[in-house]
């Protein structure tokens, strides 16, 4: 009995109990999406890439602890072409990009990682450099309420992956939101409250 219960879905990859298959949309995007990932993410239980994988099987995830794929993925990747979704210096509000501006943006880069390795990486990682960096402006409220935020403008890789798919292709996301809300709560709903935002 025990197995059965440790048993993963064939589909959504999560434990037969944590099963969230109902509430997947089906989604696409014109843009490319590229997610480098801290090897504790993707560890983490509270983790959204595997959602936002769910939600958009085009998005490519690559850990950071493999640096020569991530070297030789970010060589191929057009700068032109591309953004960086992060507040370096310098960044310009995802906002106030013009219609030419998003025209010909192809694809974006988000780092998942926790604020102090998100950093580490940027910095570390020349290649980083050569994509111009997006931030936002207004983003909407982080609902991603079972795992604690730096702060309350703070969204979790799938929420700002969504945002900034809106603001550059405007095609609407909101149901990649929905899903991840019906999946935590589901997921998460025997831990009790208090819990929510222990990592």
């Amino acid at each position: 009995m025990q197995d059965a219960k440790r048993s993963q879905c064939e589909l959504c990859d999560f434990l037969v109990g944590q099963c969230v298959c109902q509430w997947i949309p089906e989604l696409a995007t014109r843009l490319q999406v590229l997610v480098l990932q801290d090897p504790k993410e993707a560890r983490h239980a509270k983790n959204t890439v595997p959602l936002l994988s769910l939600g958009l099987p085009s998005v490519e995830c690559i850990s950071t602890a493999n640096q020569d794929r991530l070297r030789r993925v970010l060589a191929h990747k057009d700068p032109a072409k591309w953004r960086l979704v992060f507040p370096a210096e310098g960044a310009v509000f995802i906002e106030s990009l013009g219609t030419d501006s998003v025209a010909e943006i192809e694809g974006v880069i988000l780092l998942d990682a926790t604020w102090r390795k998100a950093k580490k990486l940027y910095f570390t990682e020349p290649l980083l450099h050569a994509f111009g960096a997006v931030c936002f402006a207004q983003p909407p409220l982080g609902q991603y309420s079972i795992r604690k935020s730096p702060n309350i403008q703070s969204l979790s890789t799938l929420e700002a992956c969504a945002y900034a798919i809106e603001q550059i292709a405007g095609e609407n996301m909101q149901p990649l939101r929905v899903f991840m809300v019906a999946a935590q709560e589901w997921q998460w709903r025997q831990q009790p409250l208090k819990h929510r935002h222990l990592d």
